[in-house]
């Protein structure tokens, strides 16, 4: 296949993406109607990484996948009452100064997804905080839900991500 095969292939929008695009933005709604339901905060932020890093090393382009993470991470901001772009400024923060620093630093090798999950939480959490204090508004307190939410998420990154975050 040649090249410019290969990179069209590549940028396809097809059928899957577009049925788990639906599916992650009903569950979205649903999670914001029924508090009990996991974000998917971390396990998206995780999902960016792995794209992120397939970026850097096959020179493709970033497609419809990565926008469509952005557009996830914005519509968690407005559903569960962060700060716009909260999410996206912890996904920076989290890339460039969090990322290779728990890779290199903790070598227990598959649970690294688990601890990218946390990382976000954190970084959301903190971000968010700061937000609200130079807004002077009340600051949210970090329940016992996303304690919950970032053990399951934890599994989920864990399962899916455990063979391409090392």
């Amino acid at each position: 296949m040649s090249k410019n095969k290969s990179k069209l292939y590549h940028k396809n929008i097809n059928g899957f993406y577009i049925t788990w695009g639906i599916f992650f933005i009903l569950y979205q709604i649903l999670s914001s109607a029924f508090m009990s339901m996991p974000l998917l905060l971390g396990f998206f932020f995780c999902y960016m990484f792995v794209l992120l890093m397939q970026h850097q090393s096959s020179l493709y382009e970033l497609d419809f996948r990565w926008y469509f993470c952005l557009f996830y991470l914005l519509l968690i901001d407005i559903t569960h009452n962060f700060y716009i772009f909260t999410s996206w400024i912890a996904f920076v923060v989290f890339f460039y100064f969090c990322a290779d620093w728990l890779r290199t630093n903790f070598k227990v090798g598959k649970l690294i997804p688990a601890l990218f999950v946390c990382c976000a939480y954190i970084l959301v959490y903190l971000i968010d905080g700061l937000l609200a204090y130079i807004d002077n508004a009340d600051l949210k307190f970090f329940s016992k839900e996303y304690f919950y939410y970032m053990l399951i998420e934890s599994l989920l990154a864990t399962l899916f991500f455990k063979d391409e975050i090392r």
